[in-house]
């Protein structure tokens, strides 16, 4: 009994320890793609950008999306999502994929809500990366640890 238990806490670890890091890179390709376009828009509007300039752009977007959202990005909704599934004994796909969604889209929202200093919502591009990357997270959450909750 003990073994099994111990086994199971081994296993949702690892689990959320890999969708995390998943969500992450998700995260971080998506918004580095998004990031290195609004540069090369802003960059190339007058004049014809090169290969080399669009890869030092991407490089440079992906450097500035991952040192300005990796202190934003908390394991906390992943936590939450995890402990209810195991606790209710939830194996549907669809609530992982969906919850995870949501959970990754609470971080930016919870941020507009909390900070005095923001007046718009984010646009509809940087809401949508944070869900994909929810939506990853949670469907590999789901196969590593959540079908046999």
């Amino acid at each position: 009994m003990i073994f099994k238990i111990l086994g199971r806490i081994i296993v949702v670890g690892f689990g959320l320890f890999l969708s995390v890091l998943f969500g992450f890179l998700i995260l971080t390709y998506l918004g580095s793609t998004l990031v290195s376009e609004d540069l090369a828009g802003r960059y190339g509007s007058e004049t014809q950008v090169s290969d080399f300039e669009t890869t030092v752009l991407t490089f440079l977007g992906a450097v500035s999306f991952v040192f300005t959202l990796y202190p934003a990005l908390t394991i906390l909704p992943a936590l939450l999502i995890a402990a209810i599934g195991e606790i209710g004994h939830i194996r549907s796909i669809l609530f992982y994929i969906i919850a995870g969604g949501l959970g990754a889209l609470s971080i930016p929202l919870l941020y507009v809500v909390m900070s005095p200093d923001v007046n718009d919502m984010p646009s509809q591009h940087f809401l949508a990366i944070f869900a994909t990357s929810g939506f990853g997270a949670g469907l590999l959450y789901w196969l590593i640890a959540g079908r046999r909750a």
